[in-house]
């Protein structure tokens, strides 16, 4: 049995654009800063390179030129913090388009916890199913699910299992 059924209504909002999350935003300002040497709040367009690299991204020469020329470049040719978040927000958004974060994920969990308690139980999945998804699935396929989420053979799906249940699309 595939978790695939349980991890539609998760997969439904994905192409909802989102803007950056501030930890998103801090690992931004954390590595620019990293980069700014002389504390100015500006980079030179070759330190955007290789902050850009050092970030995972592999911009060739032609991109950094073709980047010095579309975004607004200050003093000569330096990019300051926001300009940088402009530039980087898109490439960070489509990388993390199909991730869930954690709040969606504690989000989906109480939509499935119908009671509360931490634990999604067999019932509590076949009626959020069908109250999710309209999903009318029998109670051996739920059965199922549970029985392959968890882990630890106590019947129910607890926020570590669930957890586990989504990555493992």
């Amino acid at each position: 049995m595939s978790f695939g059924t349980a991890c539609i209504f998760l997969h439904g909002g994905k192409n909802i654009p989102r803007g950056l999350a501030e930890d998103e935003i801090d690992e931004l300002r954390e590595a620019f800063n990293e980069f700014d040497k002389d504390k100015d709040g500006l980079i030179s367009c070759k330190d955007l390179g290789n902050l850009m690299r050092a970030m995972g991204y592999m911009p060739t020469e032609m991109e950094l030129i073709e980047l010095s020329q579309n975004i607004n470049m200050n003093l000569g040719g330096r990019v300051d913090f926001e300009d940088f978040v402009e530039l980087m927000a898109p490439k960070l958004l489509a990388e993390t388009a199909g991730m869930i974060g954690m709040k969606e994920l504690r989000d989906a969990f109480k939509e499935f916890d119908i009671d509360g308690d931490g634990a999604i139980t067999t019932e509590e999945l076949r009626l959020a199913m069908n109250k999710l998804m309209g999903d009318h699935m029998n109670r051996q396929e739920i059965d199922d699910i549970v029985k392959e989420a968890d882990d630890n053979g106590d019947g129910t799906v607890d926020f570590e299992e669930f957890v586990r249940m989504m990555s493992h699309q």
